[in-house]
């Protein structure tokens, strides 16, 4: 039994052998392992760089959006922006003055105590405005307007008018004298009775000469030392029926009048 085993294996193993010899080299043609192991190792390296190819890809795609997304700085903080656009309307402001000297050519010069300006260190003792052609008498109390541009503060234009007569309290009296002997006299009345409180201020260009309080419808002080240099009279009045007004007297250092008058309005 164990002879026969024997023989059939090594039968079998030179049947295999004689097989091998005519059918190997056909095997290995048609089923090439070292070209599919290749094929494999290709394809690996073909995979690998085709995700490496669409990631970079991915990437940019993802930066150009982000790019596309993020906003610009004017877009997050549109204030300057909105300010550059945003346009500020000029706006009027109204004072009161008093023609002070009228030539023959027809011109005049308007005082202006609320718009002195400083120049040079040096403050206006009133401001005054030059109009060629005026249709107002010597000591005629005017309205001046002006239109403002309030972003940078320029005077765009500038009109002078009458005082609207109902602006103007006729019960209500100031008068300057300048006499010989360098002093001026102040001279108040209030018709009506009813003057709370009277301030007065008179200075010239370097100093201020006087003030002082009056509690009372009629009074009349005089200012020493005032000499022949220009100066301004300021008085503003506390009235029961009126409220607040003011008056302001301006007499240049050529002027030729003695008697200046002045008209009470209310401040505006």
């Amino acid at each position: 039994m164990i002879k026969k085993l024997l023989v059939v294996g090594a039968l079998l193993v030179v049947g295999g052998y004689f097989a091998y010899l005519q059918f190997g080299a056909t095997v290995e043609q048609y089923l090439p392992v070292d070209a599919v192991a290749q094929d494999i190792g290709d394809l690996k390296d073909t995979t690998v760089k085709r995700v490496n190819y669409e990631l970079d890809r991915t990437a940019d795609t993802v930066n150009d959006n982000i790019e596309k997304i993020a906003p610009e700085v004017e877009q997050v903080n549109p204030i300057k922006k909105i300010g550059e656009t945003l346009t500020v309307p000029p706006v009027q402001q109204t004072q009161y003055g008093q023609v002070y000297k009228k030539d023959a050519d027809g011109s005049c010069k308007v005082s202006v105590p609320k718009l002195a300006r400083t120049v040079n260190g040096v403050k206006e003792l009133t401001h005054t405005i030059t109009l060629k052609e005026c249709q107002f008498e010597k000591h005629q109390q005017v309205q001046v307007s002006q239109i403002v541009d309030p972003a940078t503060g320029q005077v765009q234009a500038v009109s002078v008018t009458p005082i609207p007569q109902t602006q103007v309290f006729e019960t209500l009296k100031l008068k300057t004298v300048r006499n010989a002997d360098d002093t001026v006299s102040i001279q108040y009345e209030d018709t009506s009775g009813k003057t709370l409180k009277v301030t007065v201020n008179l200075r010239n260009s370097e100093k201020e000469l006087f003030s002082g309080e009056f509690f009372a419808s009629k009074f009349d002080t005089n200012v020493n030392d005032v000499t022949n240099s220009p100066h301004i009279v300021e008085m503003i009045v506390e009235h029961a029926d009126y409220g607040t007004v003011s008056s302001s007297v301006f007499n240049p250092e050529d002027a030729d009048e003695t008697t200046i008058y002045g008209v009470f309005t209310q401040p505006s």
